[in-house]
């Protein structure tokens, strides 16, 4: 915070109410009459701190701290209906809902300035937990959001206008005369808005480029990523400063890094990947411990503070992965080369070192700045089949020795790496060196006892299935197949949550400012919501003074294990979990019962984790204390920069998750007619959401289909109920449904009925419900962590 800025602050801090006049806040800020300049500098700085939403201009050149104002600052978002919210900044506050014809000329996602009043209670859905008293009216736009708009054209006899791709864009977008490039009706352009939306939501555009035709290779994902305003390209400042990079190391550094080449260390990765940011070994210790070693591509000295690479990293703070294509954080030449733990180079990581007991706990952790030399590729699909003693040929895929496409994709000198046994091994083939098999054996056992510590600690894991998209040459999905996890994979996640925990540990006891990956309990509201939906299913959740343990959960997943409802169980458990986020608060991650914990493992594509390796660098190398002056400084930035990588995160995700759902959406419209099997996810007035079990795809029963009878919604039981029959379709029924409709402007799904599987539902709850399964039941995947 600046001086300027805490000055004004206090003296807009009242005792009561205090709302200034520019006139007489300047002498109370400065201390005597201001000057011409001062005055300019306070009307910049109160200009500055009006678009942060903190201080508000009203009735002319009156100012007040928004805290004491019915005022209220924060980002639109517009959902379901068109209905507009504003989104709450605050942890446990309840987002305001934005009352009809309040959202002047504001668009989804813009900052907006909202005077807030208060909603008198009535009706059942008035004074719910987590309900907001108040209701708003946007009266001014801060900072606009949107600069461009992607979308088709269309012509009508009144012009030439833009059908938004995004549906939450909710104003007419005109394109006048000589404006549109030409582009033919139909088509997929982005435009560049010459003129907001007015009082009558009415906005001018131009074209800026035309992107192409629905069904065109690629068009579908970049629609999507300009949609979301994820960047493509990167400037050519950013790109020069990659390529002027070097991996050569001076006397100097190799003197100064811990040198681990000659150690047994490798990657274990996706077949197609090609940014390895994490390396892993294993030794056994005495006693029934372990210690291993989590090498990460030491991003942090490359990237340096202040750079045009820095800049660029920090706003797009993520990779984003889309089915046919990656949109790096870094440039190539960092993500895929320098930075990459390519085999058989030399490559800089910062290392942690842990000394895991025969209980699992970490009794010692180490960091360091370090030197590794990979000494293989590894690839999930045969050092799974390794760990678990079954070749891949009798696992479903492809049959024969384990080469470029299983235990190791094909180096960069075109070596193929396979597994030194007569199992694997293929006269003619480079064997992974001595040693890697022993240590993986010995790295899956550290993995098993760090498993079995979390599941013991009442940790919270979710497995769930996910689908693979497999593309065709055009980019369009041929198959659609359950996603694969093994023991592998279970092995690099104990790892790298080890690790994780160790650095926020390490970091939060000196201390040193930081960031750290948190997630908060669920509140009340969802809990009872998943009472509701499951205790009529026979599962209980039993609360405490302290609320609900993660165990708690964990057991209901356990004991759907299996049955029918799994999925559902699974999908409403998460559902009812907050959104973890990054905060620089180390307050801990309830789903995994730590403590502790931060983002180390992913500085390539992960903005978080970079931040993470410069504090624990600077901590290794000074261990001087920081003065509270500078913490109390760090701090403040550390917020404003959590709160951005956690925006940047959900923009990716939501992105990622459009593009896929738009893939899947066409490989099944073609199939009107087929019939699947799905549960119902949720129920509304206008019918039953359901999710196809084999594809993971979603779409909608319309109640008007639903003609064997009138069927009353009953909102507190998720459920429709037939007046005549009494026949009922609830949450988590299982249904056979036939695919009746495609609707490729909204890309959504229709089905019809055609019979109810045997209900899920118990008349009696059996007993006092599930109790909590047995070890041999747990160690089950977290999600995005």
């Amino acid at each position: 915070m600046s001086a300027l800025e805490q000055r004004i602050k206090e003296a807009l801090t009242p005792r009561g109410s205090r709302i200034l006049r520019f006139s007489d806040l300047a002498p109370l800020v400065f201390g005597h009459t201001a000057s011409e300049g001062e005055e300019n500098s306070l009307r910049e700085e109160l200009d500055r701190l009006e678009t942060l939403g903190e201080v508000v201009r009203v009735r002319g050149e009156k100012y007040a701290l928004i805290e004491f104002t019915n005022y209220q600052a924060g980002t639109l978002a517009i959902r379901g209906e068109r209905r507009g919210f504003l989104l709450s900044r605050e942890r446990g506050t309840p987002d305001v809902p934005i009352a009809k014809g309040g959202l002047s000329t504001a668009l989804d996602g813009d900052f907006v300035l909202v005077q807030l009043s208060r909603v008198p209670r009535r009706g059942p859905s008035r004074g719910r937990v987590g309900d907001s008293p108040f209701e708003g009216k946007v009266v001014k736009v801060l900072v606009r959001k949107r600069k461009t708009v992607v979308g088709r054209i269309y012509r009508t006899d009144d012009g030439t206008f833009l059908k938004p791709f995004d549906s939450r864009i909710d104003a007419e977008i005109r394109i006048p005369g000589g404006r549109d490039l030409s582009a033919p009706e139909d088509v997929f352009v982005e435009v560049r808005l010459l003129t907001q939306p007015d009082q009558h939501r009415s906005a001018k555009a131009e074209v800026l480029e035309i992107i192409g035709f629905e069904g065109e290779p690629g068009v579908d994902v970049e629609v999507v990523a300009r949609k979301w305003g994820i960047p493509r390209e990167f400037p050519e400042e950013v790109l020069r400063e990659s390529e002027a990079a070097s991996g050569v190391l001076s006397r100097e550094e190799l003197a100064a890094r811990s040198d681990f080449r000659q150690r047994v260390i490798v990657t274990i990765d996706g077949e197609t990947a090609r940014d390895f940011d994490d390396a892993i070994e294993a030794e056994a210790l005495p006693g029934g411990g372990f210690k291993i070693g989590v090498h990460i591509a030491d991003v942090s000295h490359y990237v340096r503070e202040g750079s045009a690479l820095d800049a660029e990293a920090f706003e797009r703070a993520t990779s984003v992965y889309f089915p046919d294509r990656a949109i790096p954080m870094l440039p190539e030449r960092l993500s895929n080369d320098l930075c990459s733990l390519r085999p058989d180079e030399d490559r800089r990581t910062v290392s942690a070192i842990l000394t895991i007991n025969s209980q699992g706990e970490t009794v010692n952790a180490e960091f360091c700045r370090s030197l590794i030399r990979s000494q293989a590729r590894l690839t999930y699909t045969a050092v799974g089949a390794l760990l678990e003693e079954t070749p891949p040929g009798q696992r479903g895929e492809s049959a024969g020795p384990v080469s470029a496409a299983a235990m190791g994709a094909s180096s960069e000198q075109g070596q193929t790496l396979t597994a030194p046994s007569p199992l694997f091994a293929k006269e003619g083939e480079k064997s992974v060196p001595a040693g890697v098999i022993p240590m993986l054996r010995t790295a899956f056992a550290a993995a098993k006892i760090l498993r079995k510590m979390r599941t013991e600690r009442g940790s919270l894991d979710f497995d769930l299935p996910d689908a693979d998209l497999i593309l065709g040459e055009t980019g369009d999905v041929v198959a659609i197949v359950k996603e694969v996890r093994n023991e592998a994979h279970r092995l690099i996640e104990e790892f790298m949550l080890a690790s994780n925990e160790a650095v926020a540990r390490y970091l939060e006891s000196l201390p040193v400012p930081a960031m750290y990956r948190v997630h908060d309990p669920p509140d009340a509201r969802r809990i009872l919501e998943l009472q509701t939906v499951l205790e009529p299913l026979g599962y209980e959740i039993e609360e405490t003074d302290d609320g609900v343990e993660p165990a708690v959960f964990q057991a209901l997943i356990d004991a759907a294990e299996g049955k029918p409802e799994e999925r559902f169980v699974s999908d409403l458990v998460l559902r009812a979990q907050k959104k973890a986020l990054y905060s620089q608060e180390c307050r801990g991650h309830y789903a995994l019962a730590a403590p502790y914990y931060c983002h180390f493992t992913s500085p390539i594509r992960r903005y978080p984790d970079l931040i993470v390796h410069r504090a624990l660098t600077r901590a290794i190398t000074d261990r001087r204390p920081v003065s509270d002056e500078r913490f109390e400084a760090a701090n403040l930035m550390l917020e404003r920069s959590s709160q951005h990588c956690s925006e940047r995160e959900r923009r990716a995700e939501g992105a990622e998750r459009e593009a896929a759902a738009w893939k899947k959406f066409v490989f099944l419209a073609e199939r009107i007619g087929d019939e699947f099997t799905a549960y119902v996810s949720a129920v509304a007035p206008f019918g039953l959401f359901v999710v196809l079990q084999e594809f993971y795809a979603d779409g909608l029963v319309p109640i008007a289909t639903m003609s064997d009878e009138y069927y009353r919604f009953d909102e507190g039981e998720h459920q429709l109920t037939g007046t005549s029959t009494g026949k009922v379709y609830r949450l988590g029924d299982v249904v056979d449904v036939k695919l009746s409709h495609a609707d490729h402007d909204r890309r959504t799904l229709e089905f019809a009925l055609v019979g109810l599987k045997p209900s899920l539902r118990k008349l009696e709850r059996p007993g006092k419900g599930p109790r909590r399964a047995g070890p041999e039941k747990r160690g089950r995947k977290p999600w995005k962590r």
